[in-house]
């Protein structure tokens, strides 16, 4: 979560007819806090917090995910959520080599879902 994560919810929480129902990272202590953030701004609902992502994709609930985690995770993580029918704004790199990127591009087509990804400052 921390910085970019917590740049990514905010964008959400402006969003019309967005909601963020679920929060996901692997400390704990970093999750409760950015729920607790989250609340204190003004969320409507309390989102779920999860340390896995593979649990947080099971939900039916999650139509998009967001990836703001270290570099190394960023295409796995997007196979997976399109494997589980999400949608999937992830943060750049999008992958570290060209057959990460192949698989990913083909995860989506087959999956037909969505990815975009940040091209910030680039």
């Amino acid at each position: 979560m921390r910085s970019r994560g917590r740049t990514h919810t905010d964008g959400f929480r402006r969003q019309k007819g967005a909601r963020v129902v679920a929060i996901c990272d692997v400390d704990e202590k970093i999750l409760a806090g950015e729920i607790q953030r989250f609340m204190k701004k003004g969320g409507d609902a309390q989102p779920r917090g999860y340390t896995d992502i593979r649990k947080m994709l099971e939900a039916d609930d999650i139509d998009v995910i967001s990836i703001a985690t270290p570099n190394h995770w960023h295409s796995l993580m997007a196979i997976w959520a399109c494997q589980a029918g999400k949608d999937v704004y992830c943060e750049k790199p999008v992958s570290h080599n060209v057959l990460e990127g192949a698989l990913l591009v083909e995860h989506a087509r087959k999956h037909k879902r969505i990815v975009a990804s940040g091209t910030q400052c680039r």
